[in-house]
């Protein structure tokens, strides 16, 4: 019976240990340190989300993919893009993004953005500048991906 006692009071001490040394990380934990595999990056608003640069090796052309998110209140316009600190021609001179909306650049149906003669290199990381209406501008360093495999759907030499 008194070791039965014991038993328990151990356990319940383990238990307890376990649960005070997992409170004890706090919000410094490296669980809570994982950064996201893609370019991201915000100005007040707007957030520039899952920025990569696909490039065709054959021919040097570079497409600018990723989410624009709007969080604002007010619309805005991209007005402009860099790659390299090489410009890249955008619609009709500036994209609309509607306030709390999303505009997803090279889907399927959404704009083409792309940068003939490029010089990107594969595996490489690509400084991507967006530029917005009332002068808010979002830098990342974007990944460079080559256009096979999963960035087969991304073809930037057939604009």
């Amino acid at each position: 019976m008194k070791s039965t006692r014991i038993a328990l009071v151990i356990a319940a001490a383990a238990g307890i240990a376990a649960v005070a040394t997992g409170c004890a990380a706090g919000d410094g934990a490296a669980t809570l340190q994982i950064q996201p595999n893609f370019a991201a990056g915000n100005s007040g608003d707007v957030q520039a989300l899952n920025m990569v640069v696909v490039v065709d090796p054959a021919t040097g052309a570079a497409q600018v993919t990723g989410t624009v998110v709007n969080n604002g209140d007010q619309p805005t316009t991209l007005s402009g893009v860099t790659v390299d600190g090489k410009s890249v021609s955008v619609a009709g001179g500036g994209l609309a993004v509607g306030a709390h909306a999303a505009l997803n650049l090279a889907a399927p149906s959404g704009p083409k953005m792309v940068l003939a003669n490029s010089g990107s290199t594969p595996g490489r990381n690509s400084p991507v500048a967006l530029s917005f209406s009332g002068g808010a501008t979002i830098s990342v360093a974007a990944s460079t991906e080559a256009n096979t495999g999963i960035y087969q759907q991304f073809q930037p030499s057939s604009s």
